[in-house]
């Protein structure tokens, strides 16, 4: 089934249709045996001159020209409320007002009638680029009476423009891997800005979206009353467009009903919108991707060494005469995992404190370089456990600094586990605790990530002691 057949499978030949802006494509031909009537916004002569060098043999004699108003105002009261379909392939997003462009369907069909319309889908396209657009956007449109477009629109359209193949193909398939380049020159800026004032209409792509996105604006077009249509039925193709089918009478939803298909729909635009990564070539999207893995591991990487020194501080302002005061301890250690934030990086310093805290008051202590295999921090992304290096990542500074914070964390692990072992009956023996950690020190190299541990078991062992800290 070919592109025409699939728009146009619910209609018969003899069904009447309005067909808006086809110039030298139309889907349903008057040459094809279709009972098509034409509304454009010149002459058959005029398109012809219009789009010479293009297949202008194809251009149809045009029913019903439009200048300006209400699409529907083109066409003959007496018309209105006739026509069975309402076609209009790649011409919504030229629109400077799409509630006004919905409602004059709503007046040309009948009750039963379908909006049949094929829309660029943003990913696909030369607005790989820019912004979506929606309900707000169409509203304000709306409540202007917006004739021309804006300023911003203009200036958008053309910044965010981009082609493929060394500018050659504005529309592509979602699989396409060859990298999006903007198409114009910033020295063109004079140019954007003077197309919004110029005496009659200059074209832009208005309206940009993806199929959800599109999905969710007619849904909430509707609910608020500014038009009476529904989705009957969305088509996403591999390429460059999606096809909509809009039939007359808003959803009757309750307020919770049209909440959750709300919250669908938006979910299902960042998804789709997220599908564009698909697209960026292969080495730029490793490389994205690989410092986005290591901000995120520097992130839990820095709260694992906040948890550690948590414990630590709880453990020392523990220890009295009578050795630990495991209520006291326990009572700081909730305090802690009640402050710790709810998101998922910071999950991994409520694991540790739990998990540390539980340990102390059984009475487990472990050598510290065993510390890193039980990390939930570590287990969680097994592939850091290994030496980051350069040559595995696009950002040698950030994997550095990730293996630095590691050795932050395992220093405070030493001097928590010196604590432990040098706990005597009911007080601290010092001066095992200070051979643990001067023996710790020794075994620390001077150069390199693992000289990060030097500055932490000095600062965290004095603090155990009560010494000042520089």
């Amino acid at each position: 089934m070919d592109r025409a057949q699939q728009l146009l499978r619910s209609l018969a030949k003899d069904a009447r249709i309005v067909e808006v802006g086809p110039s030298f494509s139309p889907l349903a031909p008057k040459r094809d045996g279709w009972n098509t009537f034409v509304i454009d916004h010149a002459p058959r002569a005029e398109l012809i001159e219009k789009y010479r060098g293009q297949t202008v043999d194809r251009i149809e004699e045009v029913d019903f020209v439009w200048t300006g108003g209400s699409i529907a105002d083109a066409v003959p009261a007496d018309q209105h409320g006739t026509f069975d379909a309402f076609i209009a392939s790649h011409v919504i997003e030229h629109t400077t007002d799409v509630v006004t462009f919905l409602r004059a369907a709503e007046t040309l069909l009948r009750p039963d009638g379908v909006v049949i319309l094929a829309v660029p889908d943003k990913r696909k396209c030369f607005d790989f680029y820019r912004s979506l657009t929606g309900t707000a956007d169409a509203v304000a449109a709306f409540l202007e009476k917006r004739n021309r477009h804006t300023v911003r629109t203009h200036i958008d359209y053309a910044l965010n423009m981009a082609l493929k193949d060394d500018g050659t193909v504005g529309a592509w398939s979602g699989h396409d891997t060859r990298p999006a380049i903007p198409a114009n020159p910033l020295t063109n800026a004079a140019q954007w800005l003077g197309a919004a004032q110029l005496p009659d209409y200059a074209d832009a792509h208005a309206w940009v979206f993806v199929p959800a996105s599109f999905n969710l604006m007619i849904l909430e077009l509707s609910q608020l009353g500014y038009i009476d249509l529904r989705v009957e039925d969305c088509l996403e193709l591999d390429a460059t467009e999606f096809f909509v089918w809009l039939r007359k009478g808003r959803q009757h939803l309750a307020p919770d009903e049209i909440r959750e298909q709300r919250t669908a729909l938006m979910q299902r635009t960042i998804v789709e919108l997220a599908e564009q990564v698909e697209q960026l070539p292969e080495t730029a999207f490793v490389q994205m991707a690989s410092a986005g893995v290591l901000r995120d591991q520097l992130l839990k990487a820095t709260y694992r060494t906040d948890a550690l020194r948590t414990v630590l501080a709880a453990l020392r302002v523990s220890i009295g005469r009578f050795g630990l005061d495991r209520a006291k301890f326990k009572r700081l250690i909730g305090a802690a995992s009640r402050k710790v934030p709810a998101n998922l990086s910071a999950a991994v310093q409520h694991k540790i404190l739990l998990g540390e805290a539980t340990k102390i008051l059984d009475g487990i202590t472990d050598p510290a370089g065993e510390a890193d295999d039980r990390d939930p921090a570590v287990i969680d992304t097994a592939v850091l456990v290994a030496p980051l290096g350069a040559a595995q990542f696009g950002d040698p500074l950030l994997a550095a600094e990730l293996e630095r914070e590691r050795q932050r964390a395992r220093a405070v692990r030493m001097v928590l586990d010196a604590v432990l072992a040098s706990l005597r009956g009911r007080a601290l023996d010092r001066k095992r605790f200070r051979d643990l950690v001067t023996q710790a020190a020794a075994q620390t190299p001077n150069d390199g990530p693992e000289s990060a541990r030097h500055a932490v078991l000095s600062e965290e062992s004095r603090r155990v002691l009560g010494l000042p800290v520089a």
